[in-house]
């Protein structure tokens, strides 16, 4: 988000449209490339159905992740790789248990 953000009184005096506007500046400064269905995520890449993550890539379903690699249904995790969740179970475990059970693989 942005640096200044705006007061209790300033957030009062403004009209709908104006507040509107204003939310639009605030999301605008949250980054996504190449994902799908994503909410509130910042910096993220190749990510589909996550929401509130940062510097996280290549996740599915996950939540209030950061600096996330290759997470499946993971929650409130930071820096983990192959991980299902909250889990970490190694990159050729996690290819298989994915292919396995025909879940979608963001990297692809």
């Amino acid at each position: 988000m942005s640096d200044y953000m705006k007061s209790k009184e300033e957030i009062l005096k403004m009209t709908k449209e104006e507040a509107i506007n204003y939310r639009r500046l605030e999301d605008s400064n949250f980054k996504k490339v190449d994902n799908t269905n994503c909410s509130h995520c910042l910096d993220c890449l190749n990510c589909s159905d996550c929401s509130r993550c940062s510097d996280c890539s290549d996740c599915l379903h996950c939540s209030n992740c950061s600096d996330c690699s290759h997470c499946f249904l993971c929650y409130n995790a930071k820096n983990l790789n192959y991980a299902i969740c909250n889990v970490e179970v190694g990159e050729e475990a996690y290819k298989k248990w994915m292919a396995d059970n025909k879940i979608y693989d963001p990297a692809k």
